[in-house]
C-alpha cells in the first residue's frame, strides 16, 4: 500500500459559486492536474459547502419535492432495492404517476441500512446546477452530480470502479474508503455485475467534512460506515473522450474516402490463411500510406469541434417575454 497524496491547507471561506468552484473541491488545482487519471488525491481544509448542498436540502427533496425514478435509488451491501419498496403512485386531479419516492417507506429503508442515491441532481436541485455549470467552465468538460446518503454501519455500492473520474466531497459524518489498483488501465465500460478484485491496495483512509477524495477512472473503491451516518457529493463526468475514440474518427473518415478499405473479404477466405496473411499486409500498407498523409492540424481541429465542451446556458428570465410575446 502507497502513500496518498493528500493537499492540505487551512479552512477557507465559501466562494461565489460562479468563481473558483474547484478549488471548493481541492485545496491544489494544480495538484489536481497533475494526478488527473494517474493517482488518488486526497484535500483537506475545504470549508462547509452548505451553500450548494447539504443534509437539509436533501431532506427536502426527498420527503417533499415528488423524486420519482430514476433520480432516486436506494443501494443495500452493494444490491439495489426494488423501486416498489420505497416508491408508490401518486397524484392529484391533473394525473397520476408512479415511481415517487414514498417518504415513509425510504425512511423505513433508511433505518434498515440502505443507503439513498439522489442521481442527475443538476436537474432538480437549483444551487448544485449552478456549481455544476461554473465546474463545467472551468474543467472543459459537462459535469454532473450525485449525493450517497449512508446511514451508520452500512455499505452502499460495494467494490466498484468507474468509467469516468469522480470527485468526492464530504459533507456530514464519516465514510471509510479502501482504493485498490485498476484490474485494467483506463477502462472504457462499466465492470460487470458482481466483479472481484484482487489488485493491490493504494489506499485507506477516512472522509471527513470538509475533506474530498479525487478517485480516478478504473481505480477501484470501496466505502462504508462505521458508528456514524455519511453524506457526501460526488461529481463527475460522462465517459471521456479518448484517442481510441479520435482515431475511430479518423479510420471512419479515411474509410469512407477510400473504397478499397471497404472491400469484403473474398468467397472462403478460411481456405488459404497464408493468401489471407498477404492481403492483410497489403492493405495494412495502405492504410499506414493513408494515415500517413492525415494532417495533425485537422485532427486537432476536428476534435475541437467535435468535442470541447461549451456549458449550456439556461434561458432563464426569459419565460414572461415568450409569454408577452406569443400569438
Amino acid at each position: 500500500m502507497t502513500d496518498l497524496a493528500t493537499a492540505n491547507a487551512p479552512a477557507r471561506p465559501a466562494d461565489d459559486v460562479r468563481s473558483g468552484v474547484l478549488r471548493r473541491l481541492v485545496t491544489d488545482v494544480d495538484a489536481l492536474r497533475a494526478a488527473w487519471e494517474r493517482e488518488p488525491l486526497h484535500s483537506t481544509g475545504l470549508g462547509d459547502f452548505d451553500d450548494v448542498f447539504g443534509l437539509a436540502l436533501a431532506d427536502d427533496l426527498i420527503t417533499g419535492r415528488g423524486l420519482r425514478i430514476p433520480y432516486l435509488r436506494m443501494l443495500h451491501d452493494g444490491t439495489y432495492l426494488r423501486a416498489s419498496r420505497f416508491t408508490h403512485r401518486t397524484g392529484t386531479a391533473a394525473g397520476s404517476a408512479d415511481g415517487v419516492a414514498d417518504p415513509n417507506a425510504v425512511l423505513r429503508e433508511i433505518r434498515a441500512g440502505a443507503t439513498v442515491v439522489l442521481r442527475g441532481l443538476v436537474r432538480y436541485c437549483p444551487p448544485l446546477a449552478d456549481f455544476c455549470a461554473a465546474l463545467s467552465g472551468e474543467l472543459g468538460l459537462a459535469t454532473s452530480a450525485g449525493a450517497y446518503l449512508t446511514p451508520a454501519g452500512s455499505r452502499g455500492a460495494g467494490p466498484h470502479y468507474d468509467p469516468m473520474s469522480v470527485l468526492v466531497r464530504q459533507l456530514h459524518g464519516v465514510k471509510h474508503w479502501r482504493l485498490q489498483e485498476p484490474p485494467q488501465r483506463w477502462p472504457r465500460q462499466l465492470p460487470a455485475p458482481g466483479e472481484r478484485y484482487d489488485t493491490p491496495v493504494i489506499a485507506e483512509l477516512s472522509l471527513r467534512p470538509g475533506e474530498s477524495l479525487y478517485v480516478p477512472r478504473g481505480v477501484v473503491h470501496d466505502c462504508w460506515t462505521t458508528d456514524e451516518m455519511s453524506v457526501h457529493v460526488t461529481f463527475s463526468g460522462d465517459t471521456p473522450v479518448t484517442w481510441a475514440d479520435v482515431l475511430h474518427d479518423v479510420l471512419d473518415q479515411i474509410t469512407d474516402a477510400d473504397p478499397d478499405l471497404r472491400a469484403a473479404l473474398p468467397w472462403r477466405f478460411a481456405d488459404d490463411p497464408a493468401a489471407l496473411t498477404d492481403v492483410a499486409g497489403s492493405v495494412l500498407d495502405h492504410l499506414r500510406a493513408a494515415l500517413a498523409a492525415v494532417d495533425p492540424a485537422d485532427v486537432a481541429d476536428r476534435v475541437l469541434d467535435r468535442h470541447t465542451h461549451v456549458p449550456d446556458t439556461p434561458p432563464r428570465g426569459q419565460l414572461g417575454h415568450a409569454l408577452l410575446a406569443a400569438r
